[in-house]
């Protein structure tokens, strides 16, 4: 469940835990307190109110906050066994199968970005008599595109697992962006949360990547940390930008290096430019084509090693380009304005999606209000009536026609849920799952598509969300965000000024709760891409919950301690959202293709028999609008079947 509306009495009157019981049990004694659903972290919501009290997991999960996403904070230790069990094949044994009877005009199988916009187009397009099932593995549908939720002093606080910001379509455009806001009456300006003049002037990022690269530095104010050695003193540097790096510990030749980088006005689009891009690396592009020193590649390390899932040795030139690195297109200058983001992300796109395919899956209206802060009606999504039917926690492990791939007449899809096996046969099927699953679970797949995916390289994300009791620490320095050059957790961490959506307004000062969130890739620089994907997937879901909370805490002592920082009293809860393929790594060649053949994604996103194949990688860099143009390109194809 939600935490109730604000004007509930009972989340103002909900007892606050003391950090301190949960510190003396947990940090000091990590070990042995978050085994077997111990239920140590009780510091976050109400613990008379079972629709605010904290899920106890296991030591790898950590904990869940509250609300409609408790139970599912990234990639789950059970999603992720369940995913396994695919890949390892031990669905392929004989065992008996409970056929449920159904049968759909489509089924969609993935209930992320991708599936929601296949439904839609279904939806849209589809007759009075047709019906549709979504199979989502997950306890809640979005994919990536989920938040977390925290009450901490009664304040309800809301923060991004994964998918993070957007921009504001032109009204009357036609794009297709243009056209969902008005399908799914999404508003297109925003109240944030007011700053009190009364403090210290601040400026605040609008979400959580426009702070990383300086872009948008002008406004939002940065601090960045420097102990690369651990020996020398550390230094700390705000808003270095800003001043051309005048303040900065950099040499005066590295300087213009990164200043270049930073505003090197490429404007050069043509096809035959952009197809150059993806066939050389990102450092091979800064280095010899802008004859610019490995400083600048530094610079640029984490943020791609985040963003586009490896180094920038491994990740091409186009891959960069597309998600805006710097020099790959036009400068943006010093007054880049911050991309926005609802308080948990793109989650907000996922529930407008779900709340217009099945309107009582949420309660209220479809008002933005509503939208985001009523609580999701979990029995409403599978309901028989429904045009548009979810099935949440089904992991498919098998897709197949019944019959001849080209002659067949349907396609039967096996799916596991609660651990029994059931089938469901479809005339038409969307595969809106990633291509990391897509080539276990498509039995008939053709050679050419099964080759085409072995080209399909996934990297790891983990998004760490710390509900905080106060964040003066932070404000003390005179910043909102902060990035780090040394070791530790992650590189950058940053709060927001968050949108006021009716009943959902948590204060913004410096003695009050926030959330901080860590945006942290894991990449091993100077590896070929496959061997950093495969490192930093075994790292991210081989670490425990508690050494990675030890992590956090220990880089937040080290860079915060000096200006008030006290995990007991400051820290009420961390959330983990691990993301086992939240990057499609793309190599050079991989977005146009090599040698005169078409890309692999290309030959993916052809489909074969009554399946269409469309996942956001198939649009190169993952973001929620390619995830729903590859879900209606997909739909309209599957609807051809039907």
């Amino acid at each position: 469940m939600k935490p109730k509306d604000s004007s509930d009495k009972s989340i103002d009157q909900c007892p606050f835990f003391s950090r301190r019981d949960f510190i003396n049990t947990s940090f000091l004694g990590t070990a042995g307190v978050m085994l077997g659903g111990a239920t140590a972290l009780t510091s976050i919501g109400c613990a008379e109110d079972p629709a605010l009290k904290p899920i106890a997991k296991d030591s790898w999960n950590g904990y869940g906050a509250v609300g409609d996403y408790a139970q599912s904070s990234g990639n789950t230790r059970k999603v992720m066994e369940a995913a396994h069990k695919v890949r390892d094949g031990l669905y392929d044994a004989d065992v008996a199968i409970n056929e449920t009877g159904e049968i759909y005009d489509m089924l969609i199988v993935g209930g992320g970005m991708s599936g929601l916009g296949a439904a839609h187009y279904f939806k849209k397009n589809a007759t009075a008599e047709q019906k549709c099932l979504i199979l989502e593995n997950h306890p809640i549908f979005g994919g990536e595109a989920k938040r977390n939720e925290f009450v901490v002093n009664g304040i309800h606080l809301i923060g991004p697992q994964g998918s993070n910001d957007f921009g504001v379509p032109r009204k009357g455009s036609g794009s297709m962006t243009d056209k969902l806001f008005d399908e799914l009456n999404i508003p297109r300006e925003f109240e944030f949360q007011k700053w009190d003049e009364v403090l210290k002037p601040l400026k605040f990022g609008l979400d959580n990547y426009a702070h990383m690269t300086g872009i948008a530095e002008s406004a939002v104010d940065v601090g960045y940390y420097f102990n690369e050695n651990k020996t020398e003193k550390p230094q700390w540097v705000n808003n270095m930008w800003r001043q051309d790096l005048e303040n900065s510990p950099y040499s005066e030749e590295t300087k213009a290096d990164l200043l270049k980088w930073r505003y090197y006005n490429n404007t050069e689009r043509s096809e035959e430019y952009l197809r150059k891009l993806d066939g050389m690396s990102y450092k091979d592009y800064l280095e010899k084509e802008l004859k610019l020193s490995s400083e600048a590649t530094k610079q640029a390390e984490p943020i791609i090693g985040l963003i586009n899932g490896a180094s920038p040795n491994a990740v091409s030139a186009f891959a960069a380009a597309q998600v805006g690195m710097p020099a790959t297109g036009r400068s943006r200058g010093k007054d880049a304005a911050s991309p926005l983001s609802f308080p948990g992300g793109n989650s907000a796109f996922a529930r407008y999606f779900i709340k217009d395919l099945i309107p009582d899956s949420i309660g209220g209206s479809n008002s933005f209000n509503d939208v985001i802060n009523k609580q999701v009606d979990f029995e409403a999504l599978d309901k028989e009536e429904n045009k548009v039917r979810m099935r949440l926690g089904a992991t498919v492990v098998r897709v197949e026609h019944m019959g001849d791939i080209e002659g067949a007449d349907y396609v039967q899809i096996t799916y596991e849920k609660e651990g029994k096996p059931y089938t469901v046969k479809a005339r038409s099927v969307v595969m809106a799952s990633g291509g990391w699953i897509n080539k276990h679970v498509l039995r008939d797949l053709p050679a050419a598509i099964k080759d085409a995916y072995s080209e399909f390289n996934y990297a790891p994300a983990m998004i760490a969300n710390v509900a905080l009791t106060n964040w003066r620490f932070m404000y003390e320095k005179g910043i909102t965000a902060a990035q780090w050059f040394n070791e530790g957790f992650g590189f950058s961490c940053n709060i927001r000024k968050t949108m006021v959506i009716g009943d959902y307004n948590p204060p913004l000062h410096p003695d009050k709760p926030v959330i901080l969130t860590f945006y942290m890739g894991c990449y091993s620089p100077g590896l070929p891409l496959k061997e950093q994907t495969v490192n930093a997937r075994y790292k991210i879901f081989g670490t425990t919950f508690e050494e990675y909370e030890k992590q956090l805490i220990e880089q937040m002592t080290e860079q915060f301690g000096e200006s008030g920082f006290n995990a007991e009293k400051d820290i009420a809860g961390i959330t983990l959202n691990r993301w086992g393929h939240a990057r499609l790594a793309q190599p050079p060649g991989f977005y146009y293709g090599k040698d005169g053949k078409p890309s692999p994604r290309e030959v993916v996103a052809a489909g074969y028999g009554r399946i269409a194949i469309g996942h956001s990688e198939l649009n190169g860099h993952q973001n929620w609008t390619g995830g729903i143009s590859q879900g209606y390109r997909a739909a309209e194809q599957a609807l051809a079947f039907i």
